[in-house]
């Protein structure tokens, strides 16, 4: 495959040092856009956003395990009152039954003679805990797990909206390039069109003035010359808006002198409409989104599903404390709960959800059917124009060689008095439009692949 190098001196400003130019090819121009670019950036930090998530998801199927401490004091000890019965040693006298008189005493015999009040404290006024919590849930019926899949979807779909950015940045560097390109080779081609005119006025006012040419030929260069130089300075102007519209797709200052290195193939190849249809509906970003949007939706509608089932959980406590029980000093205690949960009337919302994921789900093939319709469309439309493009760089280059040798002869039949002054002028001019098309077509070619790569999800 034979290639045209094409090395294009660009610089903006005046007095610029080569030292100081930035050598850009679209490859480094690609990657500078891809750097600098605040869309991507933003892009890249939802992709950490999502990758959080999912983090934060993982994290609700492990172990929780907090700790915590307290210290209360208490302003009133509950207590606790006994009345504790006081014994002495009495002798009782002996009683005669007949007389009524005591005749003895009996010997000392434990009596109560009264009551001691005795208070016991419930507790104590500085209490201290410091305690160990793990906390695990055992079976959710798969919601936790599911929406940790959704996270893990969500992830996805951000890495895909970023490369679908990266793609679009892409292109636009691509078109901006071949556009600066193009916009300078066209300024290089009228310039050398203008040069051609001006020797060929010079020529034709030696003959005027030798009286071999007429002054209508004179004037009719001399419109022509003024025609071309007009476009010169447009083409200017035009490629200064060109370099600065890439400059700042790259994120470049609009004074940073450029050296554009570029390389255009001659002999572009065609594409086969369905290998790039299959190509698109395989690595198009914008599929794979949706395609995990209604995974996402599948997997809400079973959490939904489950929502009215019971959870089981449990939670072990270990503690460090003071008072320990009902003595006023510090020891270890530890306690297990082993629980459910079970929602049992929710106003109809759990049902409610699960149409509502439902309908998301509907949605979601919906979309899914309208992008890939669409897609196909822009592929088939892009592979169409691209194949154009290519037929047209083999007839663009056939004319140009046309107009090459017909300038050539036109030259050497003006001199030899054998066409007219206009009909040289018509070779000129259809020479210079064969070169501007000729580059042209072989720009939009590249352009178009562009296009095209990012349709099919190569770009």
């Amino acid at each position: 495959m034979r290639r045209i190098g094409l090395w294009l001196f660009i610089f903006l400003g005046l007095n610029l040092v080569y030292s100081d130019t930035l050598f850009l090819t679209l490859e480094k121009a690609i990657n500078l856009a891809l750097a600098n670019n605040r869309l991507i950036a933003q892009t890249k930090e939802k992709v950490k956003e999502a990758m959080a998530g999912k983090g934060i998801a993982l994290g609700a199927l492990l172990p929780q395990m907090s700790l915590s401490g307290t210290y209360y004091r208490l302003d009133r000890v509950s207590k606790f009152s006994m009345v504790f019965p006081r014994y002495e040693n009495l002798p009782l006298p002996v009683i005669d039954p007949t007389t009524g008189e005591t005749i003895g005493f009996t010997p000392p015999i434990p009596m109560i003679v009264g009551g001691d009040t005795f208070g016991m404290e419930l507790g104590v006024r500085n209490n201290y805990l410091l305690r160990g919590t793990i906390q695990q849930t055992l079976f959710t019926w798969g919601k936790l797990y599911n929406a940790y899949r959704i996270a893990g979807l969500s992830l996805d779909m951000e890495k895909e909206n970023l490369r679908a950015t990266e793609g679009a940045v892409k292109v636009s560097v691509v078109e901006g390039f071949y556009q600066a390109f193009l916009a300078q080779k066209t300024l290089e081609l009228l310039t050398e069109s203008k040069e051609q005119l001006q020797r060929h006025w010079e020529r034709v006012k030696r003959l005027y003035e030798k009286g071999l040419a007429s002054r209508l030929d004179l004037l009719r260069t001399e419109v022509k010359l003024a025609e071309v130089e007009t476009s010169v300075l447009r083409m200017k102007n035009n490629r200064q808006l060109a370099l600065n519209s890439l400059l700042l797709s790259l994120g470049l200052d609009l004074e940073t002198p450029v050296f554009l290195s570029v390389e255009l193939d001659s002999n572009p190849v065609r594409i086969d409409l369905a290998t790039a249809e299959k190509m698109a509906q395989e690595k198009r970003p914008e599929i794979q989104q949706l395609r995990s949007a209604i995974k996402i939706t599948r997997l809400g509608k079973e959490i939904a599903l489950t929502s009215n089932l019971p959870t089981l959980f449990s939670q072990l406590n270990y503690d460090y404390k003071k008072p320990l029980g009902l003595e006023n000093k510090w020891g270890t205690d530890w306690n297990l709960t082993l629980g459910f949960q079970m929602p049992f009337f929710t106003g109809f919302s759990n049902y409610n959800r699960i149409k509502q994921a439902q309908a998301r789900e509907r949605q979601a093939k919906i979309a899914l059917a309208l992008l890939e319709e669409g897609i196909k469309l822009e592929v088939s439309s892009l592979v169409n124009t691209l194949n154009q493009e290519w037929e047209n760089i083999a007839l663009q280059k056939k004319n140009l060689r046309l107009a090459e040798e017909a300038l050539s002869l036109a030259e050497k039949s003006y001199e030899a008095g054998l066409i007219t002054n206009l009909e040289y002028l018509d070779s000129q001019i259809a020479l210079a439009s064969s070169q501007i098309s000729y580059w042209s077509s072989l720009a939009n070619y590249q352009i178009v692949w562009a296009k095209l790569k990012r349709a099919m999800g190569e770009f």
